[in-house]
C-alpha cells in the first residue's frame, strides 16, 4: 500500500519515527496497528447482568429481561 503525504507531515513522521528509533515505514505500521486493535474490555465488565442476577433471588431472577429492559 502506499500513503501520500505531504512534505511537512513526511518531515514530522521521519523525526517522530528517528525519535523512536524505527523507521517510517514500521512507525506508521505500529500507529495503524494500535488503532485498529479491538478494545479489550475486564471479563467482570462483560457479565454484568449476570453478576446482578446472582444478587438477585426467587421472582427477581425470573424477570423477562428483554421485556424489562428493551420493551420486547
Amino acid at each position: 500500500m502506499s500513503v501520500v503525504v505531504d512534505r511537512e507531515l513526511h518531515r514530522r513522521m521521519r523525526a517522530e519515527a528517528a525519535r523512536h528509533r524505527k523507521s517510517v515505514s514500521r512507525f506508521v505500521r505500529d500507529i495503524l496497528e494500535e488503532r485498529l486493535r479491538p478494545v479489550e474490555r475486564p471479563r467482570s465488565s462483560q457479565s454484568m447482568l449476570l453478576r446482578l442476577c446472582g444478587l438477585a433471588h426467587g421472582e427477581l431472577a425470573a424477570i423477562d429481561v428483554d421485556r424489562e429492559l428493551y420493551g420486547r
